[in-house]
């Protein structure tokens, strides 16, 4: 199949997606989720070490990248079921037990949990209606029910004992364990924060510097306000160094650095590792965020839950619309694993912040206490409209400054579905020169892209730019034009609308909470450009002066790194009061 038809079908998996992301929890769909994710953990423990080969491979190699994080994604349920695999084979053969006896323990424990789990969603569903006391009463049935009955009766099936010593004797284990499991807690964790102290917040993920990108201003952003009002913060990456340039050390920030491994220049995916565990001996936080959801907190985030540490995950991408643009088969069925993946983990978090609040309708989020919208920020001083200048116009438009100027800025890679700026393009200037358009920014795409129009003389191409040339860049521009429908909302978008520039954007994902569409901009259909362009005639030949200052204007309003890390730091200590109440 040519890699135009591979195209159009990841375009329409992503379509199906979108259309059926917020369909509320059942049981059917979830069970069948969880079988296709573990006959893929399954393959993938069976060719295990393949996929650390091809990872080599991708690090190495200067192709396409949309191979790296379905690579990581499969070595890390590799490991997974891989090491459940090499378990029963030790339990099997050496202690004898059989393997009907282990398929009936793992059947008990499926149906146990199972049944918590739909109790679980019909108790959040009706608990307006109960009193404090009943809640409470009901949420510690269940919880006994769920961490310790079904351990019990699971292990129960494996001992090779009669039934009520087998009872006795795995009673005695959970005892052990939990001894255990609270000596660890004493040493990795420094309790809920008493009235009047500080907190202590250990942030990881994949988005430090070196690699520039939103996420890491919001993890920058949220390090600064964090020191600032008075709070200790420890950072667990494996990107850069202390000599790196905005590293978090520079922000008052401790760091421990663990292995990773790197699938785009700069861009180091954080492997779960005893460093994590070091980090927290070390460091004893009270709480714990997580930048987006991580192959390392796919990891970790199972292991905090068992030992105790409240923990946030905050999304800043849309992983079921990204599981979209898997190559080949594999993405057929790579939006059932992650759904399956996230409703198992998910839960297991103390809270959620989402960046686009229509996440909230996902089944994974679905009856959680503790979900909130956290909006982002911008530099508001770095990106304004007093950046604009003559010059940079004029290069920007290849010469035509008098025509309004269509700008993009960031990553031009397929799953943030850049082939539709060669659409956009061909569509808009098809019978007349509309406009000019400004095409900022690299990535695996750039070529294609360039090839397809980069000649044409109403498009400019420099590549990427950073810095004060970008910001005069985007305020030299007259609209900002995305057709990214996979990110929460990318940084961006807010940028633009600092720096005074019409936003065109896609109804769909958090776009709408920033384009208000007529007021500061237009927004089209998702991934079609005939829409697009009407919206963009539409800006061009009416009201662009003063949409340009609505969206100033909006920005200014709305979209300031203070309220947004007021907002993180207001939700962490919520959740600890939450997690201090209910455990």
């Amino acid at each position: 199949m040519s890699w135009q038809g591979e195209l159009k079908i990841m375009e329409e998996r992503l379509r199906l997606q979108m259309s059926s992301a917020t369909r509320p929890y059942d049981t059917r769909t979830s069970l069948k989720c969880m079988a296709i994710l573990s006959a893929f953990g399954l393959c993938a423990a069976a060719c295990y070490p393949l996929l650390w080969v091809g990872m080599v491979v991708i690090a190495f190699s200067k192709s396409s990248q949309l191979y790296a994080a379905p690579l990581v994604v499969l070595a890390a349920l590799g490991t997974v079921y891989g090491s459940s695999m090499l378990m029963i084979y030790y339990v099997n053969w050496r202690f004898h037990v059989p393997l009907a006896d282990m398929a009936m323990a793992l059947v008990i424990a499926m149906i146990c949990l199972t049944l918590v789990t739909v109790a679980e969603r019909h108790y959040e569903s009706t608990k307006e209606k109960q009193t404090e006391a009943l809640s409470r009463r009901l949420r510690q049935l269940l919880a006994y029910f769920k961490y310790t009955v079904t351990p019990v009766a699971t292990l129960s099936c494996i001992l090779q004992f009669a039934w009520p010593s087998a009872l006795l004797y795995a009673t005695s284990f959970m005892v052990l364990l939990k001894i255990f499991r609270a000596a660890l807690l004493k040493l990795t964790w420094a309790g809920c924060p008493k009235p009047g102290e500080q907190m202590r917040v250990l942030l990881s993920g994949d988005s430090f510097p070196p690699k520039l990108d939103g996420v890491q201003n919001f993890a920058r952003n949220t390090i600064q306000a964090l020191v600032r009002d008075g709070h200790k913060v420890h950072v667990f990456c494996s990107n850069g160094s202390p000599t790196t340039h905005l590293a978090p050390e520079n922000y008052g920030a401790t760091v421990t650095r663990g292995p990773g491994v790197e699938v785009q220049p700069k861009h180091k995916i954080t492997l779960p590792s005893p460093h994590f565990l070091l980090a927290l001996l070390r460091f004893r936080p009270h709480i714990i965020q997580f930048f987006d959801f991580t192959p390392c907190a796919f990891f970790v985030v199972p292991f905090l839950w068992w030992l105790g540490i409240p923990v946030v995950i905050s999304h800043h991408s849309r992983i079921d619309l990204y599981a979209t643009y898997v190559p080949g088969f594999i993405g057929d069925y790579s939006p059932q694993v992650v759904r399956a993946a996230c409703e198992v983990i998910f839960p297991l978090a103390t809270g959620h912040l989402l960046i686009d609040g229509s996440q909230k309708e996902q089944s994974w989020f679905q009856g959680h206490p503790n979900t909130r919208f956290w909006s982002t920020g911008c530099d508001l001083g770095f990106f304004h409209p007093s950046k604009a200048c003559q010059e940079m116009r004029a290069l920007c438009s290849n010469g035509r400054p008098d025509l309004p100027l269509v700008i993009f800025v960031g990553r031009l890679s397929l799953e943030k579905q850049v082939d539709k700026l060669i659409e956009l393009v061909k569509v808009t200037n098809c019978e007349a020169e509309l406009c000019r358009f400004a095409i900022i920014g690299h990535g695996d795409s750039w070529e294609s892209i360039h090839q397809e129009i980069g000649h044409r003389p109403d498009v400019y191409m420099p590549g990427a730019v950073t810095g004060e040339k970008l910001a005069a860049a985007v305020a030299s521009a007259d609209i900002f034009f995305s057709p990214t429908v996979t990110g929460t909302l990318d940084l961006v978008f807010i940028e633009s609308q600092a720096a005074g520039l019409a936003v065109v954007g896609p109804r769909a994902v958090a776009v709408p909470l920033v384009v208000a569409d007529g007021v500061n901009g237009r927004l089209y259909e998702p991934l079609d450009m005939e829409d697009a362009k009407r919206a963009i005639q539409d800006i061009a030949g009416g009201p662009l002066e003063k949409m340009k200052a609505e969206a100033r204007k909006n920005a200014n309003a709305n979209f300031t790194w203070s309220k947004s890390s007021a907002e993180a730091i207001q939700f962490h200590k919520d959740v600890l009061q939450y997690f201090e109440k209910y455990g």
